[in-house]
């Protein structure tokens, strides 16, 4: 393909483009590779950080999606939940779970030591996709370096939820076809890998949608441009029909499995609806993200302001013909404005959506991942430039202003959060228990209090063989639970053919099961006595019941 010679990069490391020569090409790749190691290094120290302080869970979610992948790699199907939740992180976990079944069982700690490696990949994502934007290796790690260490990108690197690969590969694919301020225009090939990426991101959360069609627009204007080989123009055109494959798919999926297009949209409305009506007014709907971001991330807003307040100050005290006591900042922002232009768009229909009762109903800073890695990016590069060109004394400003930023962060974080984070450490402790006292074969009731139990059914790790003891979907009718009475405990153990109990302690189970095997927290098993037996008899097995893992998904 024809093209102009790449033009070599502002630092060392230059730019990443295929036509450059082998000799090129290996001076890119030692730095390259030397980088990735470092930033994986830096995202695998704050994973463990993270880890260490107790973080194990965003939400429910991450246990439901740990359940319904482990469902699946018992028995896989094409639509892993048959609900709205997209199915390529079910494949891939479920997959895993199935490659690493014969040395290890698919648990809980499986699901996050595969979270824990997907967020050093996110992380090598992020970096490579630093590059190809800014063109420059400098301002690529500073940046990279932050967006693996902000508070959010933190906890998503190691919770078994897909929104930080997600977003991940949608920077990459963002970052694949715009044109670095360098020069020149990447190869048309590299729409084919973000096209590639894309389809991952859009088959696996909603919120890359709008980016594949920002991403597919603006393919074809590269495609259109004058002088562009036949090639090249090919290629191009073929990236932006790729970026929209997955939607495509998961509407015509939808309109095939369940009789409308759009299956997916009213699933997600009906539940918002069912859990009750937003407070919010349609204003306040339009601006809940961009509150989140500010809400939630506070420093990333906070530092630029203090950098430009800086930056401005010194420009104005400077005597005229002196050394500027701080570089010039603002031809830096100039790489990332076609990305933030993307993600603004993706933030205004995710706000759109809200309106409509059809984006995520809790934690919603989790969807604008994308827009906060893009500032982590830019800040991490401007504050690299302002520190290394800076005089001692604007460093010395600059030190005292950042550290009176992060004091303000740690400060009014905590009060600033709407939303908490549950462990569910007993849950999670008795479904560990019930895996170490009863035989693979068993069929366990398992009660419901809330969606809580998904924590246990995670840790247990075999839901093929667990009856949660009733829905608590907020669309269905209201249902009793039977481990309310010892006579309707009975009769759900008889119909089921349960050989074990798992559920909180209270008098109405022991009066039916007797003392509990074993407990953690409030929470404890039973040996279900047989049919006319005493209580706490111990069965000698029981019958493996339907593969149904529970449904929280919207």
């Amino acid at each position: 393909m024809l093209r102009p010679a790449p033009a070599p990069g502002r630092e060392a490391g230059g730019a990443l483009d295929a036509g450059s020569s082998v000799e090129g090409a290996s001076a890119v790749a030692v730095p390259l590779a030397r980088d990735l190691a470092l930033v994986a290094l830096a995202k695998a120290a704050v994973s463990a950080i993270v880890l260490a302080f107790g973080f194990r869970a965003v939400s429910d979610d991450d246990f439901a999606r740990v359940v319904l992948a482990q469902a699946w790699a018992h028995a896989p199907r094409l639509d892993p939940t048959g609900t709205s939740w997209l199915p390529v992180p079910f494949w891939l976990n479920g997959a895993l779970f199935r490659v690493l079944g014969r040395a290890f069982a698919p648990t809980l700690e499986v699901a996050r030591a595969i979270a824990f490696a997907l967020g050093l990949a996110s992380a090598a994502l992020v970096h490579l996709s630093a590059r190809w934007i800014t063109g420059d290796r400098r301002a690529a790690l500073a940046g990279a370096l932050l967006a693996a260490a902000f508070p959010w990108s933190a906890c998503l690197g190691v919770a078994t939820v897909p929104e930080l690969p997600t977003a991940a590969l949608s920077l990459f694919a963002v970052a694949s076809i715009v044109t670095p301020p360098a020069g020149p225009a990447p190869p048309a090939g590299r729409a084919l890998l973000g096209a590639s990426a894309l389809v991952l991101a859009t088959l696996s959360r909603y919120e890359p949608w709008s980016v594949a069609v920002a991403f597919a627009a603006m393919a074809l204007l590269a495609a259109a441009r004058l002088g562009q080989p036949r090639d090249a123009q090919a290629k191009l055109a073929l990236a932006a029909l790729g970026a929209l494959a997955g939607p495509a798919a998961w509407i015509a999926w939808n309109r095939v499995a369940h009789g409308d297009a759009l299956y997916f949209l009213a699933r997600v409305a009906s539940y918002r609806n069912a859990i009750g009506p937003g407070g919010d007014g349609t204003l306040l709907r339009l601006f809940a993200y961009p509150a989140a971001m500010v809400r939630e991330e506070p420093e990333l807003f906070l530092w630029p302001v203090a950098l430009a307040l800086i930056a401005w100050r010194a420009r104005r005290g400077a005597a005229a013909g002196t050394t500027r006591p701080l570089p010039p900042l603002l031809h830096a922002v100039r790489p990332y404005l076609l990305p933030g232009a993307v993600a603004t768009f993706q933030i205004a229909a995710l706000s759109l959506a809200l309106v409509r009762d059809g984006a995520p109903t809790h934690h919603p800073e989790r969807a604008t991942l994308l827009a906060l890695l893009l500032l982590a990016l830019a800040v991490g590069d401007l504050s690299a430039r302002a520190f290394r060109g800076a005089s001692t004394g604007a460093r010395r400003a600059l030190g005292g202003a950042l550290l009176a930023v992060l004091a303000l962060g740690v400060v009014f974080r905590p009060h600033l959060r709407r939303e908490h984070f549950n462990p569910r450490a007993d849950e999670v402790a008795i479904g560990r228990a019930a895996a170490e006292l009863t035989p693979p074969s068993a069929t366990l009731l398992l009660e419901v209090v809330d969606y809580g139990h998904l924590a246990a059914l995670a840790a247990l790790g075999r839901p093929e063989g667990v009856h949660p003891d009733r829905s608590i979907d907020p669309r269905d009718p209201p249902v009793r639970s039977s481990f309310e009475d010892p006579a309707s405990l009975a009769r759900r153990v008889a119909g089921l053919g349960a050989a074990y109990l798992v559920g909180r302690v209270r008098p109405s189970v022991i009066d039916f099961a007797g003392p509990p095997l074993a407990t953690r927290g409030a929470w404890g098993i039973w040996a279900a006595p047989p049919a006319g037996g005493a209580p706490g008899a111990l069965p000698e097995g029981g019958s493996r019941g339907p593969a149904r893992p529970a449904d929280m998904a919207p």
